[in-house]
């Protein structure tokens, strides 16, 4: 008899340009899960450069209905190109206002995976922190979030050797 394995939701965190989507991608395909991409890439106030707080709840409850949908599927977990924890960092630095979700993620993230920052700066219109100190001190505060959360880091100089690092830690 094989014994059924609860989902799992992964969130991918990190501040900008440190290889959250590659290493998502690279991530679910390793594992056989279903990769949810990040819903800001195109969502039209983000593209327009006209972000509220409404735009934040949108989000959120894009990520979160992309993984209810996984997990009612049936699938045995999905990895998140980003969650609330990038938006409410967002919503902090870039626009001073503390975002928080209406609504509690369902389901419920299972494990965070910070990805560091990388030194070289890659230009991306939705990106507005190229130097690399403003970068290193955001992360201090999701390091900071972190700490209270199930989480990994994902070391390593590329993507293959992020996901080798973190595969080698799996906690399932």
């Amino acid at each position: 008899m094989t014994e059924e394995v609860p989902f799992k939701r992964v969130v991918v965190t990190g501040v900008e340009n440190s290889g959250k989507t590659t290493f998502a991608s690279l991530l679910a395909h390793n594992l056989g899960w279903q990769l949810v991409e990040e819903h800001a890439r195109g969502h039209e106030a983000v593209l327009r450069g006209q972000v509220t707080e409404q735009t934040f709840d949108e989000l959120h409850e894009a990520q979160t209905d992309a993984a209810a949908e996984a997990a009612r599927a049936g699938s045995c977990g999905v990895i998140c190109d980003t969650g609330d924890l990038v938006l409410r960092m967002w919503s902090e630095h870039a626009l001073g206002f503390n975002w928080h979700p209406l609504s509690p993620p369902w389901p419920s993230v299972d494990l965070h995976i910070l990805c560091p920052t990388l030194d070289v700066w890659e230009e991306d219109p939705l990106r507005s922190m190229p130097r690399l100190e403003d970068r290193l001190a955001l992360e201090a505060h999701y390091r900071a979030h972190l700490a209270h959360r199930h989480h990994l880091i994902a070391e390593g100089e590329t993507p293959e050797a992020r996901v080798a690092h973190v595969l080698a830690q799996w906690p399932w």
